[in-house]
């Protein structure tokens, strides 16, 4: 059955297979991205790892710890932590974002909350400096809700409003489908609205596209060779929400994956909605949540059969009508691709 698969938009199994796993890969309990997938694969909200961090994305360097992204309202954005920073130490030893502040267990297995401060080395550029901050003790799923609700902000200029709201993650939790109506009802005045969904992860319902869309009728259909398939319409009823129908700027990134991915193609249908940015990988499979006796892993199974109106996605992903380049290790002032979703705004509305 259809349903059951493609786990960015169901999220039905977290241990149904694809047949093709080419292109499987893994991540341990040492990497961040484990807690952030753990923390939306579980069934029971019970289950998820809580653990102290700071709210960041980033990846290791020669150098360091390189900043990818930083969530909003979290102890690295509150302590000025800049996207293209690089985390050196912390508290004098090599930085680690799982290790440097989650170094004791209690006697059920589950890390300690910790409330002391640490210091954080910084490079920036050519320039150093240090940080003070104490992490929050958090899972991952609650973290990127937060970070979601905390991105929202509207401003002015010249004589439109101009809304703004960062998806960190997509989730098909029913308090949270009733939070994004009301993140988007309180923008609802705007002139337009800047989507980003750089860095952002999750599953897509059909209620998503409700907040936007007028009806089901363009929605995505979904194939797996030879004859299953469905139209994602039928995922979920109608969402009985006044949805909003003005210019959109959607804002696309290489870390953009999954349910967010889908997002954005299905909003590249309305002539209102101009995507920037750069393209996404193409990433809809599926993930198996392992618990080994020597350490635990999570797989992502690949999805090369699946197709999305009848075109293949795996790999693939979205191309933005307007390729706007920026490195993540950019230390210049400004974002290039959240001034030119306002400038192309602007030359809409």
């Amino acid at each position: 059955m259809m349903q059951r698969i493609l786990l960015f938009i169901c999220a039905a199994s977290a241990t149904f297979a694809f047949a093709q796993t080419s292109n499987q890969r893994s991540v341990s309990t040492e990497d961040l991205e484990y807690y952030l997938l753990q923390s939306f694969l579980v069934a029971d909200s019970k289950q998820r790892i809580a653990l102290n961090h700071i709210g960041v994305q980033g990846r290791f360097e020669e150098s360091g710890f390189l900043v990818t992204a930083v969530l909003e309202g979290y102890p690295a954005h509150v302590a000025g932590m800049e996207r293209g920073d690089v985390i050196l130490s912390a508290d004098n030893e090599p930085f680690h974002p799982v290790h440097s502040f989650n170094l004791e267990r209690n006697g059920s297995g589950d890390f300690v909350r910790i409330t002391s401060e640490h210091q954080l080395r910084i490079q920036r550029g050519d320039s150093f400096t240090e940080l003070s901050l104490v992490p929050v003790y958090e899972n991952l799923f609650d973290s990127y809700r937060s970070a979601t609700a905390n991105s929202v902000q509207e401003f002015s200029t010249g004589n439109k409003v101009i809304g703004y709201i960062r998806f960190w993650a997509l989730s098909r939790n029913t308090n949270d489908i009733i939070n994004y109506q009301e993140l988007i009802r309180n923008l609802d005045h705007c002139d337009g609205i800047i989507f980003d969904l750089r860095n952002s992860f999750g599953f897509l319902d059909s209620q998503h596209l409700d907040l936007v869309f007028n009806d089901k009728s363009s929605y995505f259909s979904v194939t797996e060779p030879p004859n299953s398939g469905f139209n994602f319409a039928q995922i979920s009823p109608v969402l009985e929400f006044a949805n909003y129908r003005k210019p959109i700027a959607l804002l696309l990134n290489e870390d953009t994956r999954g349910g967010p991915e889908l997002f954005a193609y299905q909003l590249d249908k309305l002539e209102r909605v101009v995507s920037l940015g750069n393209s996404t990988p193409g990433q809809i499979g599926n993930f198996a949540l392992n618990n080994g006796n020597d350490r635990a892993s999570i797989d992502y199974l690949s999805a090369e059969e699946l197709l999305i109106d009848g075109n293949e996605f795996e790999g693939i992903g979205v191309n933005p009508e307007i390729e706007v380049q920026f490195e993540y290790e950019n230390t210049t002032r400004g974002d290039p691709q959240y001034d030119a979703a306002v400038n192309t705004l602007l030359g809409i509305i």
